[in-house]
């Protein structure tokens, strides 16, 4: 018996670990991967730093991370800016850029030292429900009972999917590409927007730079950015399916769904990590509150569904506008013409 059945050893589902275990309850960290794994999306927001904090995790992060801008470039039809990230007392926001293997290790070592119970396994995670309630998860041939579940399985949507309920989709379908070069972005971080779509670039350690790559209606893998055209590429590339959608219920009688687990967005957003360990030390709160009695579990779980609700509709509202400045008809783009755009030739992945 555990107070917390973690399913997922993401950010989202070591944040939650971490948060619970810290502050006395019995955690139980379940995840299918063999680590170290690969993961992109190593640019992480300034305001992760406060988390990170909290967690007892910054410093650890801060030493595996080389690169720490405190602005990006941005260009947009062929305007270019530079934006900062903010400023307070202490100097410029920075941003972290962290590999997801060193993130990971990080995390998880936080949280087996606070006594967080890791189970790697391969076979299937079964949640074990009884009238309308979860009450536990059964794996490898052993049933774990619980007070809470939290699904942090990322976009592999673990509860919604053994629930057998569908994703409630925000956007037309979006496919967002990424990959990676030696050598030296001199921006640190660029951003470029036009009709055809978007591409992120961003310096992610000494002699490493990242891609990613969202065009309107295409499917199929671009490219490099032109900017990157005389850069080696190195390391892994791929795609992921970044279609804007929400879970049809991301919290309910003792259940939490957190991260891209909850609700997917596209990259564009540039918040997926920190929203992932936001809403995994959310999750973990609103347990809390109920097992201390300072809420009751309608309450809790009707607060959570508001809080990521309300985030979703912020995300989803900003990424329409800045959509909208680019091309009026995104939602259903004439693919043919953003294929033959010259700075995007294509090829099959």
């Amino acid at each position: 018996m555990v107070d917390l059945a973690v399913i997922g050893a993401g950010p989202a589902g070591c944040a939650t670990a971490i948060w619970a275990a810290a502050r006395g309850l019995n955690v139980l960290l379940v995840e299918r991967s063999q680590f170290p794994r690969f993961r992109p999306g190593e640019c992480l927001h300034p305001g992760i730093e406060v988390l990170f904090r909290d967690l007892g995790v910054f410093d650890k992060v801060l030493e595996k991370s080389s690169v720490r801008p405190s602005t990006r470039t941005v260009i947009s039809e062929g305007c270019r800016s530079v934006e900062s990230f903010g400023v307070d007392d202490n100097g410029p926001w920075q941003a972290l850029h962290v590999s997801r293997a060193d993130l990971d290790a990080i995390l998880l070592t936080r949280a087996q030292q606070l006594g967080v119970t890791l189970h790697i396994h391969r076979s299937r995670v079964i949640p074990i429900s009884s009238n309308g309630k979860i009450e536990g998860v059964e794996f490898d041939g052993r049933i774990f009972r619980c007070a809470f579940v939290v699904d942090a399985s990322g976009q592999g949507a673990w509860l919604t999917r053994s629930l057998g309920r569908k994703y409630l989709p925000a956007s037309p379908c979006l496919t967002a590409f990424y990959g990676y070069c030696h050598g030296h972005l001199p921006e640190g971080q660029l951003f470029e927007a036009s009709t055809a779509g978007w591409q992120w670039m961003a310096q992610v350690s000494a002699d490493v730079v990242n891609w990613t790559s969202l065009h309107f209606g295409v499917h199929q893998k671009p490219l490099p950015p032109a900017t990157m055209s005389s850069l080696s590429s190195c390391g892994r590339n791929g795609g992921a399916d970044v279609t804007w959608r929400i879970a049809p219920s991301v919290a309910g009688p003792s259940f939490f769904i957190t991260g891209d687990a909850a609700f997917v967005t596209d990259p564009a957003c540039g918040n997926g990590v920190l929203r992932a360990v936001m809403s995994g030390i959310k999750a973990a709160y609103n347990a809390r509150a109920i097992l201390t009695g300072q809420a009751t579990q309608a309450e809790a779980a009707q607060d959570y569904r508001t809080w990521m609700k309300h985030w979703f509709e912020a995300d989803t509202a900003q990424l329409t506008h800045l959509y909208e400045t680019l091309r009026k008809d995104w939602r259903a783009p004439n693919s043919l013409a953003i294929t033959q755009h010259p700075a995007f030739e294509l090829k099959s992945i």
